[in-house]
């Protein structure tokens, strides 16, 4: 199967998510039999080169709405966002990546760049047909309505169709993506149109440890931010969610770090 992560170069803590996704794809290589893709906007550069050379194609690309975005962002003062905005919203050229590739893949993988596998997901794919994709709850495990787009399991030909219209829904709500991102756009015009994965698939460390997980999401606190967590200097959601197992999975992450090079 083919896995599709994505950055751009103007996102904050760039060198930090540059070692994250070091051990993204260091551990999908030693548990996974994926096929790595990286949609990225920008110069090639240090990150690139490392990925070409461990087997990864580097696809430039950058997000079609992108310039609205930016527009509706500083008219409506809502800029926090604007730096990292184009690597994630990424994740809706790969359906239409794919279409220009001429591939027939039905079902492709999409995770964001802080995650590390831990075991083999291929066992754990759901069924998605009827579904546009699969998706796990966010920070409530047990929340199958406020799922975490930071894992998706993309359903092409369900997808395909849809480009158009949920272009021009994103475009008629951009103000509100400008500060809920992609997110709200997946969980509101795809309403119900998904399927749950199992949340071994998008382990969250403040979930506790769980020997079964297959990815491990550093969703909210990540593995750089441990200084920033300790002396009580990080924002509120990180500090809070900094508990569980993330020192546990911190602790693999900088294995895997190490082993990466």
């Amino acid at each position: 199967m083919k896995w599709f992560f994505a950055l751009n170069e103007e996102a904050p803590h760039y060198a930090a998510y540059s070692d994250m996704i070091k051990v993204a794809v260091h551990t999908a290589w030693r548990c996974t039999r994926l096929e790595p893709y990286f949609l990225y906007d920008g110069s090639p550069c240090a990150l690139t080169a490392w990925l070409a050379a461990h087997g990864v194609t580097v696809v430039p690309r950058r997000w079609r709405l992108m310039d609205e975005f930016r527009r509706v962002a500083v008219e409506t003062q809502n800029t926090a966002f604007i730096s990292f905005a184009g690597g994630a919203f990424l994740r809706t050229e790969v359906p239409a990546y794919c279409r220009e590739q001429g591939w027939a893949d039905e079902q492709v993988l999409y995770t964001d760049c802080d995650i590390m596998f831990t075991g083999d997901p291929e066992s754990l794919w759901p069924d998605l047909r009827g579904a546009f994709f699969g998706a796990a709850p966010e920070i409530d495990a047990q929340d199958l309505e406020a799922i975490n787009s930071g894992v998706m399991l993309m359903r092409l030909p369900a997808l395909w169709p849809m480009e158009a219209a949920f272009d021009d829904f994103i475009r008629r709500n951009m103000a509100e993506c400008t500060h809920l991102l992609d997110q709200f756009a997946y969980r509101t015009f795809f309403r119900h149109g998904w399927k749950s994965l199992s949340n071994a698939l998008n382990w969250k460390p403040y979930w506790g440890e769980n020997p079964d997980a297959r990815i491990v999401h550093f969703h909210g606190p990540k593995p750089f931010l441990r200084t920033a967590i300790a002396t009580g200097q990080a924002v509120a959601v990180q500090q809070e969610l900094a508990r569980g197992a993330f020192a546990h999975y911190c602790r693999l992450w900088d294995e895997a770090l190490a082993a990466a090079g």
